[in-house]
């Protein structure tokens, strides 16, 4: 009886410490993004089918795809997210953009892999990939913290004639 007792005793001990050393132990979904993010100089580079308007980017090591895309005259590292249905700047590269916010800005509620998070909805004038360009971009900016890197989703994406995946390439027309 007094095994079953210590037993006991000791699953609970263990049932309330696992998780605060579970959590302590293991990093954020962002963490870990940010950790398989390439530096800038490794980003995947593009290449452009001369006077075709396609742009072809071929996936990094991880699978993911990244490119710099010219966004209202700056240079922004960005990964292309399918799943994403909005353009997410982290504030930094907005700010390098040219766009400010302000605190009272963020009052849109955003899913995220971390949960929810308030963003700035903003417009964007352009949003350029070697030489193809869209105007009025749908996008939002979000705290740094909350992307490791900026995001091309799909209201950029669906304002091409088309965007394409097969095996590592991502091909845009326009």
């Amino acid at each position: 009886m007094r095994d079953i007792i210590l037993a006991s005793v000791a699953l609970i001990i263990i049932a309330i410490a696992a998780p605060k050393f579970l959590t302590s132990q293991t990093e954020s979904p962002m963490q870990t993004v940010a950790k398989k993010t390439p530096t800038r100089a490794a980003l995947a580079r593009t290449r452009r089918n001369a006077g075709s308007g396609e742009v072809e980017i071929h996936s990094a090591a991880n699978g993911h795809f990244y490119l710099d895309a010219d966004i209202d005259g700056e240079d922004i590292a960005v990964m292309v997210d399918t799943g994403a249905s909005i353009v997410a700047l982290r504030q930094s590269d907005a700010r390098r953009a040219g766009i400010r916010v302000h605190r009272d800005d963020f009052n849109l509620p955003l899913s995220t892999a971390n949960g929810t998070t308030y963003a700035a909805p903003v417009t964007l004038d352009r949003v350029s990939v070697d030489d193809i360009e869209v105007r009025n971009v749908r996008a939002v900016v979000v705290p740094d913290e909350q992307l490791a890197i900026s995001l091309l989703g799909t209201s950029f994406l669906n304002k091409l004639r088309r965007f394409e995946v097969s095996g590592d390439t991502l091909t845009f027309e326009n």
